[in-house]
């Protein structure tokens, strides 16, 4: 990871622990809104929106099946997928030269 996108590294990691099975779908949301939260970073325009996207995307997780098949939501395996989209974004931002528009 570049030197200046270092304050990307929590996120990345966490999210990857998800993506790759490492945590539920309950543990992750706990975590992300944790770090997303607490997080004092300078991001970007674009790593805000992808930032930002998942918060949304981990707002509308439900663990329990029952409330989701009332208000709709997303499960555990429709959160991966989301999370692991907006991972590759962020990763790709991450590899871009600094001053890429």
């Amino acid at each position: 990871m570049s030197p200046k996108k270092e304050y990307l590294a929590p996120f990345v990691n966490l999210i990857r622990d998800f993506t790759e099975n490492k945590l539920t779908g309950t543990q992750f949301e706990t975590e992300y809104n944790k770090l997303f939260m607490n997080d004092q970073s300078p991001t970007t325009d674009r790593e805000f929106e992808i930032l930002d996207g998942l918060f949304a995307d981990v707002d509308d997780y439900t663990s329990d099946p029952e409330l989701r098949a009332r208000v709709g939501g997303l499960d555990d395996d429709e959160l991966r997928a989301r999370a692991k989209r907006r991972l590759d974004r962020l990763i790709e931002l991450v590899r871009q030269p600094p001053f890429a528009s």
